[in-house]
């Protein structure tokens, strides 16, 4: 009557976007990838998060917070909370920039041990998630976050 739609029932919406949501797959896959590589690394006092956040700051030499945001696709405060207790437990430094409104996140010779001595343990998680979701994946996997740091501008 009148040429109205009938509106989806909620039942049947909520089985479609819980049958094809991808943010919901992907928020899966990213909590039981994360808790194999955080068993792996508990011995040593560090999660997935950190360590990753560790890799950037020492491949790039250092980075300011603003940037570590951008280049981990983070909220600013997530990452001040993480650098903050990085820098506590010795892993990582802040050291001030000739401008002096911010700073540059630097790793420590203690973090450096650290990347060194967790490396066959994240080996380990890494040959595990190999397994679990298949070559094929892992390639699709690279390719998506190719595409997004391309559309990005590479992260920053």
């Amino acid at each position: 009557m009148g040429g109205k739609r009938a509106k989806p029932h909620a039942g049947a919406l909520a089985e479609h976007i819980s049958s094809e949501c991808a943010a919901y797959r992907l928020r899966v896959i990213n909590r039981a990838i994360t808790r194999i590589y955080d068993e792996a690394l508990r011995p040593f006092g560090i999660r997935i998060a950190q360590l990753n956040t560790m890799v950037v700051v020492m491949e790039s030499g250092g980075i300011t917070p603003n940037e570590l945001s951008q280049k981990m696709h983070m909220d600013a405060s997530t990452v001040s909370r993480n650098v903050e207790r990085m820098c506590q437990n010795g892993w990582l430094e802040l050291l001030s920039l000739e401008d002096a409104r911010s700073h540059a996140i630097h790793i420590t010779p203690k973090g450096s041990r650290l990347l060194k001595e967790v490396a066959p343990a994240w080996e380990r998680a890494q040959a595990e998630t190999a397994k679990i979701l298949g070559s094929q994946v892992m390639r699709s996997l690279w390719r998506a976050v190719d595409r997004i740091e391309a559309a990005d501008g590479g992260g920053s």
